[in-house]
């Protein structure tokens, strides 16, 4: 019985009430839930920000596990290394000659000890010398040693190694090095800061030695640290560019420290550098003769690499000389892998190492991005104060969505081109409209024989008569979030840079363009809309702005082209021109300007209705222009190159450098990490 029942019936409540710690609790409850039993206030909006949290790792994960699942494949086509050994042999360093020689202190340069480690073991260890600074803004200090520490290195290459090059100096100092580049006979190792030491004279000459004359060879050993020299005379050998010396008396011979030292004859001047051991030898060095490369044929060889002329190693469209090899770090062999199966130009070495930037590569967005609905990896960063998207209103962005697709050419593994298409109705079915570049044949021309050819791949081109030469590539067209087809060429206009190509299978859930039909009479708003696909994840990207007309710098010499002030990336080569209301304008061009040079829809209509009716079974039509005549328009696409202010004699800005250990989705090379809240669908 309850003591209100007991208060009615007129009887005495004897139950004790709640004790204290009950009422503390019941107070304690009552604050936490409110007084009317609902959530605190602020409650939900900390648990919206769990929620934004959860979904911003769970997104970052997403790209992280894609990103290595691409790396994953792209390591297994390309690296064919084998699996790391459990354990090495340490090096053993051996003497050479007299140790610390009074001799030697007055050598005309300075000598240090190079070593090659795998972790803290040391595999290898030989000489080297400085060589004059070169002319970049970043002070780099380049020694030249003997290709004899390429060899090595390459035989310790393994999945996953931990190669390093550590150089000693005269001062005892340890600093990290590149092994930048090397021939048959010499290798440049690069510090990445300036060192005091005394470079080598490559300008003063040494008087020419006789069999009789002696010289000396020097060293530095590694762990020692101590400079080892011995007399040494000199004698005939075979191999052209190369001279060959003898040890004097008999001495401790460890015929590695010596090689990368210098040979300095009776005038205390740099004959030439030690490459490598010749024949047979034996401890107490009776039998050993060493390899040196003279001075003028060093000289020759630091003038091939480019590291002695006026223009210096680092430019625009850098490649590496003919007969040069150049060594990747293992840091950066993933990195590596997705540049060849993009088929970009290697970076100089100091350039990978600093982290430099490629410019002009397909995978630059431009303008604000929309992700597709269900768009795993967050929410992309880049977004425009004139709201673009939002501006075309839903409907267009259905369409648009649709309609525009990747488009990319692979020869095997290796793409060679990317942009962006457009599905519209071409005879009974869809086919891609896009740019004739993404089949090589507008990148550039051949003055001589008037044929269009792939500068990439060098491989495959189709000539006046549109007759294949070379191994055709393949087209792969990407309609996100998962619908992928197999292209294949059947029309195409050089002289006009357009191109139709038909699927292999139907795309679902598409609304072709019908370019064929005149647009509405709507009147426009005077604004136009650049749109491109994201070559890798598939992000729609748009730009706005206005038609003007074409000026006199732009690099695309067709007449009948015309601008908007749209700024688009070369991801958007190929793509569609639209007003506000969704309808056609033309074909978005790119010559590396902040303006869009396009192909009017009128002049493509024009240009296509001369194939609608042509059909060839042995290969693709290739459309004419009477009109024209013998002249061909050309359609130029800016290359690829690599740039860091630090490394560029000519220009201010740069960018910092990075851990050698930095993985592959932290670079900014090729891949965008993406953060934020989950996007809203399209």
């Amino acid at each position: 019985m309850t003591a209100k029942t007991l208060r009615n019936k007129g009887a005495t409540d004897c139950t004790g009430g709640p004790t204290r710690e009950q009422s503390a609790i019941h107070r304690k409850t009552k604050v936490t839930s409110g007084s009317n039993g609902r959530k605190p206030k602020g409650f939900g909006r900390f648990n919206e920000g769990i929620k934004r949290m959860l979904k911003l790792e769970a997104a970052e994960k997403a790209l992280s596990d894609a990103v290595e699942k691409e790396c994953l494949a792209e390591e297994k086509y390309y690296c064919g290394l084998h699996d790391r050994p459990k354990s090495y042999t340490t090096f053993d360093e051996k003497q050479f000659g007299n140790l610390d020689d009074p001799v030697a202190r007055d050598f005309p340069c300075s000598v240090v000890s190079l070593a090659l480690f795998d972790g803290d073991t040391m595999l290898f260890a030989c000489s080297g010398i400085p060589l004059p600074p070169g002319r970049a803004k970043l002070p780099l200090t380049r020694y030249v040693t003997s290709e004899r520490l390429v060899r090595v290195y390459q035989g310790y290459m393994y999945r996953d190694d931990k190669l390093r090059i550590v150089v000693r100096l005269p001062n005892d100092e340890k600093v990290g090095g590149l092994l930048e580049l090397y021939n048959s006979h010499i290798a440049i190792v690069t510090c990445l800061s300036l060192q005091a030491v005394k470079p080598l004279d490559l300008i003063q000459a040494s008087t020419p030695t006789s069999s009789s004359d002696e010289m000396i060879a020097a060293g530095r050993a590694f762990q020692s640290g101590c400079l080892m020299s011995a007399k040494v005379k000199p004698v005939p050998v075979s191999q052209k560019d190369l001279s060959g010396w003898k040890i004097v008396n008999v001495y401790k011979c460890g015929p590695e420290a010596v090689l990368g030292g210098p040979v300095i004859g009776n005038d205390n001047r740099i004959i030439g550098i030690n490459f490598d051991v010749h024949g047979a030898f034996s401890p107490d060095a009776e039998n050993l003769c060493v390899l040196f490369v003279p001075l003028d044929s060093l000289y020759t060889y630091l003038h091939h690499f480019r590291i002695l002329s006026r223009e210096g190693l680092w430019f625009r469209e850098y490649s590496l000389p003919e007969g040069v090899y150049t060594l990747v770090p293992s840091a950066f062999r993933r990195r590596i892998y997705r540049i060849m199966h993009f088929s970009y130009p290697m970076p100089p070495p100091p350039v990978l190492e600093l982290n430099g930037v490629l410019r002009n590569q397909f995978e630059e967005c431009f303008g604000e991005v929309c992700a597709w609905k269900g768009y795993p990896f967050g929410v992309p960063p880049y977004s425009s104060v004139e709201r673009v998207w939002v501006r075309l209103g839903n409907d267009v962005l259905k369409d648009v969505s649709r309609r525009v697709v990747s488009v990319a050419s692979f020869k095997g593994y290796n793409r060679l081109f990317a942009c962006t298409g457009l599905l519209i109705k071409w005879r009974e079915s869809t086919a891609v409209l896009t740019s004739a570049s993404v089949i090589g044949c507008c990148h550039d021309h051949d003055e001589s024989y008037g044929l269009c050819k792939d500068f990439m791949c060098n491989s495959c081109y189709y000539d006046e008569d549109g007759i294949r030469h070379g191994q055709m590539s393949e087209i792969k067209v990407f309609l996100p979030p998962n619908q992928r087809a197999n292209g294949t060429l059947k029309l195409y206009s050089s002289n006009y840079n357009i191109a139709i190509i038909s699927l292999d299978k139907k795309l679902i859930g598409t609304r072709p363009e019908d370019i064929f039909k005149e647009n509405s009479t709507r009147k426009s708003s005077g604004k136009v809309v650049a749109i491109g696909r994201e070559t890798i994840r598939g992000l729609l990207m748009a730009s706005m702005g206005e038609v003007k007309p074409r000026d006199k710098d732009c690099e695309l010499d067709c007449k009948d082209l015309k601008l908007s002030t749209c700024k688009i990336k070369k991801a958007g080569i190929g793509g569609p021109l639209i007003n506000f209301d969704g309808s056609f304008v033309g074909m978005n061009h790119f010559d590396g300007r902040m303006v869009t040079p396009f192909l009017p829809k009128s002049k493509i209509v024009q240009v296509l209705r001369q194939g609608v009716s042509v059909r060839r079974d042995d290969g693709p039509v290739h459309l004419r222009d009477a009109s024209e005549g013998s002249r061909i328009n050309r359609w130029p696409v800016p290359r690829p190159y690599w740039y860091h202010g630090l490394l560029d004699a000519d220009r201010d800005d740069h960018l910092p450098a990075v851990s050698r250990g930095r993985e592959v989705s932290d670079m900014p090379l090729l891949f965008i990490i993406w953060t934020g809240c989950l996007c809203q669908g399209m």
